[in-house]
């Protein structure tokens, strides 16, 4: 398994508050892609978030990579980096 690892800044307070977006709007779209598997999104609270989309392939993996690159996002956030890492364990 490969994942896509995001990092996101933005307004603390709004991220927070933003469950439901994802919930409703980006967990859907992300669910459809080819070889989904898993995924988080997480908040340090703090304005920064750790989202985590695990794909039973590199090949997915990679193919997703664009995708959450240019993905619409709220004014408040904007993207840090986006990388493919390899998955070692899960339980």
């Amino acid at each position: 398994m490969f994942a896509v690892v995001v990092r996101e800044a933005g307004d603390a307070a709004k991220i927070d508050g933003s469950a439901a977006i994802v919930n409703e709007d980006v967990a859907p779209r992300v669910r459809e892609a080819p070889g989904f598997v898993s995924a988080l999104w997480m908040s340090d609270r703090a304005g920064r978030t750790l989202n985590v989309l695990v794909f039973s392939s590199e090949e997915a993996a990679r193919a997703a990579v664009e995708a959450a690159r240019s993905a619409p996002r709220p004014p408040f956030m904007h993207v840090e980096s986006v990388e493919v890492v390899s998955v070692l364990a899960s339980t």
